[in-house]
């Protein structure tokens, strides 16, 4: 039996999930925006992450998190290290989104509200003089606090606990979160 599991991520302080873009003299590196200039997160970087995590609790107590819930929601690797050949997992993963009620208010308003759901932050190398490194200064483009939701299409329904498991480990993601960017929370949504 399976059923999409809708889930959301809390976030609590600044936070970049990146583009792979630079935007240009605006900022080095610049978010994932929808084509109506809204923050999201990839589907496969939260595949990513959730497998992540189940793997290392795996790693520290698999009766917490077993291999079987491994392989049947994320899919079994090969043991063939030259290989890059995956069994796919049965779940789908899909991107994380702002609410369709809040998207709705920011997109309708005049006064153009989906520009204040970013700001850049700069940083730079201190050398050993205490003075700033020449060519070192770096402009991240980060999102503002907000929560965003996805969901786990054909989630097994005998595997909630441990995706719970899961999404408990996860405190920060994106870039630099050990500098201090992306703390949040994972949980899932009951209705």
């Amino acid at each position: 039996m399976s059923k999409t599991l809708i889930y959301k991520i809390e976030f609590f302080n600044y936070w970049h999930s990146g583009s792979g873009l630079s935007g240009s003299t605006y900022a080095d590196s610049i978010v994932n925006k929808t084509e109506r200039n809204l923050p999201f997160i990839p589907g496969k970087t939260l595949k990513g992450l959730l497998r992540d995590a189940a793997e290392r609790i795996n790693a520290l107590n698999p009766d917490l998190v077993g291999n079987n819930f491994i392989s049947v929601v994320f899919g079994k690797r090969s043991d063939d290290k030259q290989s890059t050949k995956e069994e796919e997992g049965v779940a789908f993963f899909t991107n994380a989104l702002l609410s369709e009620d809040l998207s709705n208010r920011i997109e309708n308003d005049k006064n153009n509200l989906s520009d204040s759901l970013y700001t850049v932050i700069s940083s730079t190398r201190i050398d050993k003089n205490g003075q700033a490194e020449d060519g070192s200064l770096r402009q991240l483009e980060v999102t503002i606090p907000v929560t965003l939701y996805a969901g786990i299409e054909h989630f097994p329904t005998d595997y909630e606990e441990e995706i719970k498991y899961c999404m408990d480990w996860i405190k920060e993601m994106g870039q630099n979160r050990n500098r201090g960017l992306g703390k949040c929370k994972f949980s899932i949504v009951k209705n």
